[in-house]
């Protein structure tokens, strides 16, 4: 691709951005607050729970210790829900000659990425304010987590986009198998707390090592047992260079449909 050529896609794709936080945020009253808000509703909640049950944080306090659970399955859960629906609900925008799929698919990824980071550091100022900020132990390692957290949803939502033009039931049969992550993936417990039984089924699931690999890099002294570094690089990996591979091979049916 020649400079001139990537100058132009890299346009289209800010101009797409621009107009992506435009149809998601401006559409409603509270806008942008709520990708804040639905955070701040889950610490709350299960800190409250916590409470109740008279628990305490497995390691740092109660809010950190949610936060660091939250905000990686968010980081995935929101990526890849967000790319399922770029191909079919942007059929307009396609018959527009410098546009292609997969420039809908990254400007969709990279606005949420963008919405991820500013929430987090949103949500760590909030904390600071109630004097119970942690700042992470390894600045790198959750930098890493959080990187291959992301890869892996944009894999699977690339996949999703994909399969959502080709199967009109997919994204039904998509969101039934992922509902339980939320309770399978350590975001609010210790997945080395579990018994082994249970500890040996969860950990093929690959966000328990995105969580655990973002929370051991956050707070001093944890070492997670559980955590599988490659194992998450390899299933963000696959999951990308498949998506990518299905886009290719099914461009034409994609654009005819």
């Amino acid at each position: 691709m020649s400079a001139t050529a990537l100058q132009v896609q890299l346009r289209v794709v800010l101009s797409l951005i621009f107009r992506e936080t435009r149809v998601r945020f401006g559409g409603t009253r509270l806008g942008y607050l709520w990708a804040l808000i639905e955070p701040i509703l889950h610490v709350a909640v299960l800190s409250a729970i916590y409470v109740v049950w008279g628990r305490i944080a497995p390691m740092g306090n109660l809010q950190m210790f949610f936060i660091t659970g939250i905000m990686p399955f968010f980081l995935f859960s929101h990526t890849s829900s967000q790319l399922s629906r770029a191909i079919s609900s942007n059929a307009q925008l396609l018959r527009l000659p410098p546009i292609t799929n997969m420039d809908i698919v990254f400007a969709k990824a990279l606005l949420q990425g963008l919405t991820w980071i500013i929430v987090f550091f949103t949500l760590l100022f909030i904390v600071m304010l109630g004097g119970k900020l942690l700042l992470p132990e390894h600045v790198e390692e959750c930098g890493a987590a959080a990187f291959f957290t992301f890869l892996l949803g944009f894999g699977f939502g690339l996949n999703n986009a994909v399969l959502n033009v080709m199967f009109k039931s997919w994204e039904r049969i998509y969101s039934a198998v992922t509902r339980p992550l939320y309770l399978l993936s350590g975001v609010f417990y210790l997945v080395d707390s579990l018994p082994d039984p249970a500890r040996r089924v969860l950990v093929w699931n690959p966000l328990v090592h995105a969580i655990e690999w973002f929370r051991e890099g956050y707070f001093a002294n944890f070492s997670s047992l559980t955590l599988d570094r490659s194992y998450l690089i390899k299933w963000s990996i696959a999951s990308v260079v498949l998506g990518l591979c299905m886009e290719r091979a099914f461009r034409r049916r994609l654009h005819s449909r």
